[in-house]
């Protein structure tokens, strides 16, 4: 009876282990395909890499700006009259020099005007003169020098000094000091028929021109100097390196030479929307025409032991990736200075070759491949 249970039942005993043996398999291979799957990797042929090895880095700054006038000055008339051939041609880029009349408005009545009352000062001073001579002798001969002195057509001098209050109360009530200081304002409106360059330089834009009239507060012409500066605007930090007397040299990419630039002022405020500072470099040479647009280098600082890096090759987590062996990973460094467009930093090591590829999720920890 044991006999005829044992071979009954051994058919099915066999076919459980089968069952659990098939199953077993399929378990071990489904794991080991999902280890592959979670392994990332990368070609290596979408990287692109940059071997950095240590170096002393001179740091040059950029400085730029464009050109301006040291002096622009417009010129309005203050008198009325007719403008006289003797005034140069008033067109756009005439030069000029200092001193040298720009302009003449016709003045010849109020000239002779000017001349009258100047006579009739000359009476009050001689009529004067007796009492002078009798009551205030000790200064007679200073008031006849002066009154021998004056031309009419010639500016007056300043009056002899009183030398007690009895002469200066008596000169006074003869109306000596109302008449002299009326005829002074008149000289000084009398100057301003003539306009003079009040340095060398160029007519930039003019309103009249000979034979026409003008009137008081009428714009004439604006004009510049030929002597120019290079406005430009530099970091906080570059503006506490820079000294009152440096030189740069500039130059364009319009037009060859160079130019010598001095640091003539650095500006007391900062510019709220770039958070620069104005600094303002004297600048001479040939061929400077204002609104040129120049750029020069500062040297700021030197570094010793430093790797060049681009600027894209940082993290916002202040590393940068790097490729070791067939393995990618993250590496913090320590930024130097930033440039222009690349970055000095610490923390690399000699032959270490960055990353430089973008890419939109994250490699580190990557496998790279062929």
């Amino acid at each position: 009876m044991k006999k005829n249970l044992y071979q009954t039942y051994l058919p099915f005993f066999f076919l459980a282990l089968l069952i659990q043996s098939c199953g077993g398999e399929s378990t071990t291979e489904a794991d080991s395909d999902q280890k592959v799957e979670t392994i990332a990797t990368i070609e290596r042929s979408k990287l692109q890499l940059l071997e950095v090895s240590a170096k002393s880095k001179q740091v040059e700054e950029l400085i730029s700006g464009r050109v301006i006038a040291k002096n622009e000055t417009q010129l309005f008339a203050e008198v009325q009259g007719l403008i006289l051939p003797n005034s140069i041609s008033m067109k756009q880029g005439i030069s000029f020099r200092k001193g040298q009349t720009l302009l003449s408005i016709e003045s010849e009545e109020f000239r002779l005007n000017l001349q009258s009352e100047k006579s009739a000062f000359l009476n009050i001073i001689t009529g004067i003169m007796p009492d002078l001579k009798s009551d205030y002798q000790d200064n007679y001969q200073e008031w006849l020098l002066y009154l021998d002195n004056i031309d009419i057509n010639e500016p007056l001098a300043e009056l002899p000094s009183t030398k007690s209050k009895g002469e200066k109360f008596f000169v006074t009530s003869r109306g000596v000091y109302t008449s002299f200081y009326r005829l002074k304002a008149q000289e000084n409106r009398l100057s301003k028929f003539t306009i003079r360059a009040p340095y060398t330089g160029i007519i930039t834009n003019a309103m009249v021109d000979v034979g026409g009239l003008v009137s008081p507060g009428q714009p004439l012409a604006t004009i510049i100097s030929n002597e120019f500066e290079i406005e430009s605007g530099v970091s906080v930090k570059l503006a506490a390196q820079l000294k009152v007397g440096e030189k740069i040299t500039f130059s364009s990419n319009e037009m060859p030479g160079s130019w010598v630039g001095t640091l003539i002022r650095v500006g007391g405020t900062i510019d709220a929307q770039t958070q620069n500072i104005p600094v303002y470099f004297q600048i001479s040479g040939q061929n400077i025409k204002p609104g040129m647009y120049l750029r020069g280098a500062y040297e700021s600082a030197s570094f010793d032991d430093v790797y060049v890096i681009p600027s894209s090759a940082l993290g916002r987590d202040q590393a940068v990736l790097i490729l070791r062996g067939d393995l990618i990973i993250s590496k913090p460094i320590e930024t130097v200075q930033i440039m222009q467009d690349s970055i000095l930093v610490k923390g690399l090591s000699a032959k270490d070759q960055v990353i430089l590829t973008q890419f939109a999720e994250p490699i580190a920890g990557k496998k790279v491949v062929q």
